[in-house]
């Protein structure tokens, strides 16, 4: 099981990833970004390499990598499923 509800990244390859922890995170950042010296990707890598060690927050690691993903427009975005609108709507509730 995942810590985080897992992305799809679309590397400048074309391949996919599925990442949905901070080890996934820093093997994502390992692979072909349209710019690795953009602010977010710079800051991204830092923190998940902090969440590694064990000195930062994982959820703020795995927020700023998806965050630098979707600056780049690598992040896929796929349809919620009905699955997720349920459980949006038991968690509300």
């Amino acid at each position: 099981m995942t810590a985080f509800m897992p992305v799809t990244l679309r590397f400048c390859d074309n391949r996919t990833m599925l990442v949905g922890s901070v080890a996934e995170a820093a093997g994502a950042l390992r692979q072909q970004w349209p710019d690795k010296t953009s602010p977010g990707y710079v800051e991204a890598a830092r923190l998940v390499a902090l969440a590694v060690d064990g000195t930062c927050c994982q959820r703020i690691a795995f927020e700023a990598l998806t965050k630098a993903a979707r600056q780049q427009n690598i992040l896929v975005i796929r349809p919620k499923s009905r699955a997720h609108d349920w459980l949006d709507a038991v968690v509300s509730s």
